[in-house]
């Protein structure tokens, strides 16, 4: 096959790499693998030595399967210290009839306000919330004729370390393989699932991985709250770890079978100390849990936000959750105003599959932009395509 008709997508994820080969005219999944491999993407301590040979294994593979070279990939990943930052930009005008000029001069002004005050990071999405136009709210670009005095447009940015994208760059530059796209992991696989739900009209997304968790908020298709914090399953292993005295394996090999069977650790441990070790396991796991929840979503907004609606799910995502499978979780009464908990079950397929729709169809609330060479002026200009 020809790479031109190919696209292919890493999920580089903290304890596990995955790769996924999609035939461009016909949306097929040609060839998925994964491979477990333990890397830390904190900005301060770094570390993904291993995982140079794991990707080589994965594109060789994916290589084979296709019967061509694989010289670019879409790298979607997840890091501790990604974060998002919401912003208005507001345009006043005297009674001005709308116009496309008005929108891309103000996204291109709130992205050269957001480059210019965080050099060091790289925009690698860019959301729009909302447009006001005067006192009309529009969740999409109106397809009518306005005329207004003021013209707000709300954003959101996530953004990613661009010292953490240069060592990432090299990892697959060794390779002989260039990144096209960067995406953020879990906002680009809950806007898939997000279709999935869509008869809950509010769904939070909390994905718990291995060294971070990611809580996005919807209502409907529009993304209202995004935030990833530093504490994932490696951090409940050991926190079983300090509290039962034990070897971190081990903690973690308990935690584990938490959700597969009543039995831990036979042979080891006497029946009472098996019953006693599962429930504080537990009791680790939910504090986790609710520590996350409540860091998010302890507040009058939301409060209010779920509670004026019942038609809402909190769904669980990511490698960290599995756990909780086969365990209830009890929130505080305060939380309780869900009207469904799911655990989501995902597979390499189904995560790559994600990163391949979300870069081939309309992406609501969405903004791309892309660098044209104009040939008059002979330098590049920036041109944006909203809802592209």
């Amino acid at each position: 096959m020809n790479e031109k008709s190919l696209n292919t997508y890493i999920d580089f994820g903290s304890s596990r790499i995955r790769i996924g080969v999609f035939d461009i005219e016909s949306s097929k999944n040609i060839f998925t693998s994964e491979k477990d491999c333990i890397s830390n993407f904190n900005e301060k301590y770094f570390d993904i030595s291993k995982s140079n040979e794991v990707i080589n294994y994965l594109i060789k593979s994916a290589e084979k399967k296709v019967d061509t070279h694989i010289k670019n990939i879409n790298l979607m990943i997840d890091t501790p210290d990604m974060f998002s930052i919401d912003i208005s930009i507001k345009k006043i005008s005297d009674n001005k009839k709308y116009s496309n000029n008005d929108i891309h001069s103000l996204l291109q002004e709130g992205k050269n306000l957001v480059q210019n005050n965080y050099f060091n990071k790289k925009i690698i999405h860019i959301i729009v919330k909302k447009f006001i136009f005067d006192d009309i709210e529009c969740f999409e670009i109106p397809n009518k004729e306005l005329n207004y005095n003021s013209l707000i447009i709300e954003l959101k940015f996530i953004c990613f370390s661009k010292n953490i994208l240069k060592k990432l760059q090299d990892i697959f530059n060794v390779n002989h393989i260039v990144i096209n796209n960067l995406y953020c992991s879990s906002y680009v696989r809950s806007a898939n699932y997000n279709l999935i739900f869509e008869n809950y009209k509010k769904k939070i997304f909390l994905d718990i991985g291995y060294n971070k968790s990611t809580i996005i908020v919807f209502e409907d298709k529009r993304v209202l709250f995004f935030n990833i914090l530093p504490v994932g399953g490696k951090h409940i292993s050991k926190d079983i770890s300090i509290l039962l005295k034990i070897d971190i394996n081990d903690a973690e090999n308990l935690k584990k079978s938490l959700n597969k069977s009543d039995t831990i650790f036979e042979n080891k441990f006497d029946k009472n100390i098996e019953l006693k070790s599962s429930d504080l396991s537990k009791q680790v796991i939910h504090a986790r849990v609710d520590e996350i929840i409540k860091l998010n979503l302890d507040n009058e907004y939301f409060n209010s936000f779920f509670h004026q609606n019942d038609n809402s799910v909190l769904i669980f995502t990511g490698e960290g959750s599995k756990i909780l499978n086969k365990n209830s979780i009890y929130l505080e009464e305060k939380f309780d105003f869900f009207n469904e908990i799911s655990f989501f079950e995902e597979d390499s397929t189904l995560i790559c599959e994600s990163g391949f729709n979300f870069g081939k169809e309309k992406k609501f609330q969405e903004v791309s932009f892309q660098t044209k060479k104009s040939k008059n002026k002979g330098f590049f200009e920036k041109f944006f395509y909203f809802f592209n």
